[in-house]
């Protein structure tokens, strides 16, 4: 009998070890196929994040289209294909919110309007998860007026030129005997087209010029940067001073790197000078903006009521609008989606010579937009090795190197002559413009229900 319960006793030891060392089997393989179910739980989390931001970019996409984008806030939305839901939507502010799905969080999306392209910004949630997402659009050349590798509203005929140095189809005013051309845009005005761009941008950021060095706690004195004192975005994101003119200069060989998102403001000239990169950064000046020798940088925005420089081999990404004159020299670049703009003396006393001019001068390039508003606005291509890939558009063009692009001018000018309409030495190759070339959002037509967005970066932040 005992030996019977000692064997019952062992037995039962023995289901006893075995049901523990199975337990502790299957909380280890519960434990390791949890952990590898949390990280797919996570990236679906965020895929569904993503899709909420995608969304949220999607529907501002379509209030552009029914709204004026150049106005601070949207009116109601028109009827399209959308749903009931949708079409009751109104969005009061550049943020606004909506709802597809109750249980879903809403989208939050942000619209940035002081750039020439149009900046939208969605942050998307799904439990835990948030997705932020930026893009960038502008929109689609319009063939009507960009098409042709030359669009000439002339008064004066143009003289012949060798064929080769037009590729391209010729649009002129004035019909010019042995130039072959097609019909000029009904209704286009040259000037006019300039204009209800330029005038518009300029007037915005001199508006926001003169308030905030109107505000109080701004910087006494002067503003002067380095690699030992940084401008501190995080800590405050206006920088401006009232009386004062802005030096960032680094004299090292180590790039020395301002990120943004910032703007500096000064009532006098900003030089920004060595090797300076610059990134998401805004500024603004009373006088002139000098860069040289080495600044590069994306992002960037500059607005100035003198002039605009960049001298030797800088190479920046910048949207950037002088009352005066703009100019590029000692191998200086611009890149792609660059936007240059001068007015016409806004802020200078005219003269005899009250020319406003973008000057690409010294085996330098410019990529992006040339724009020379005004009745004496220029550009300039000094020499044969200089180049502009992207669109010139001006009252008057003086053209010694190539335009990898299109010209839209009034008059073409050559060997110092301000009468005759000359080609000169100037190539323009219509063929030759960037792949996915596209223009401001804010330049050309107001029928905002026939733009093609194009769609220029997407980037999670």
């Amino acid at each position: 009998m005992n030996f019977r319960k000692a064997e019952s006793g062992a037995a039962l030891l023995t289901v006893l070890t075995v049901i523990t060392v199975l337990a502790i089997l299957i909380s280890i393989l519960v434990n390791r196929v949890r952990s590898n179910i949390n990280p797919w739980v996570l990236e679906r989390d965020l895929a569904q994040a993503t899709y909420a931001a995608e969304s949220g970019i999607a529907f501002q996409l379509y209030l552009e289209r029914y709204s004026d984008s150049s106005e601070p806030s949207f009116g109601n939305v028109k009827p399209d294909t959308l749903d009931d839901v949708l079409l009751k939507t109104f969005a009061p502010t550049d943020t606004f919110t909506y709802r597809l799905d109750p249980s879903a969080a809403t989208p939050e999306v942000k619209v940035d309007r002081t750039r020439a392209f149009l900046d939208i910004t969605s942050v998307g949630h799904f439990h835990n998860a948030e997705a932020i997402l930026f893009t960038r659009f502008g929109k689609a050349l319009d063939d009507s007026i960009f098409g042709a590798a030359l669009s000439l509203e002339n008064a004066v005929t143009l003289e012949l030129y060798p064929k080769e140095n037009i590729t391209g189809r010729v649009r002129l005013k004035t019909p010019t005997a042995g130039v072959l051309t097609e019909p000029w845009p009904s209704g286009l005005s040259v000037s006019d087209y300039m204009r209800d761009f330029t005038d518009k941008k300029y007037m915005s950021l001199e508006s926001a010029l003169q308030k905030k060095l109107g505000e109080e706690g701004g910087q006494s004195g002067n503003g002067s940067f380095s690699d030992r004192h940084l401008p501190d975005f995080a800590k405050k994101k206006d920088i401006w001073f009232p009386l004062g003119q802005v030096d960032i200069q680094n004299e090292g060989e180590e790039t020395l790197v301002i990120k943004g998102p910032g703007r500096i403001f000064s009532q006098g000239e900003m030089r920004i000078r060595g090797r300076v990169r610059l990134e998401n950064i805004q500024l603004l000046s009373g006088k002139d903006i000098t860069f040289e020798d080495s600044v590069t940088g994306e992002e960037n925005s500059v607005f100035a009521r003198g002039s605009i420089f960049f001298h030797n081999r800088c190479d920046i990404g910048i949207e950037a609008l002088a009352g005066k004159d703009i100019i590029l020299r000692d191998r200086a670049q611009t890149r792609v989606g660059s936007v240059l703009i001068t007015v016409g003396n806004k802020h200078m006393t005219k003269g005899a010579d009250s020319l406003n001019a973008i000057r690409v001068v010294n085996e330098a390039l410019a990529r992006g937009f040339l724009i020379a508003a005004g009745s004496n606005g220029r550009v300039v291509l000094g020499t044969d090795k200089n180049s502009v890939e992207g669109v010139i558009m001006a009252n008057s063009v003086w053209l010694a190197g190539l335009v990898k692009g299109t010209v839209l001018a009034k008059t073409l000018l050559c060997e110092s002559t301000n009468t005759h309409n000359c080609l000169g030495t100037g190539k323009i190759n219509r063929s030759l413009l960037p792949p996915g070339f596209v223009q401001p959002l804010q330049l050309g037509q107001s029928d905002r229900h026939r733009h093609v967005f194009k769609l220029m970066e997407w980037r999670r932040l």
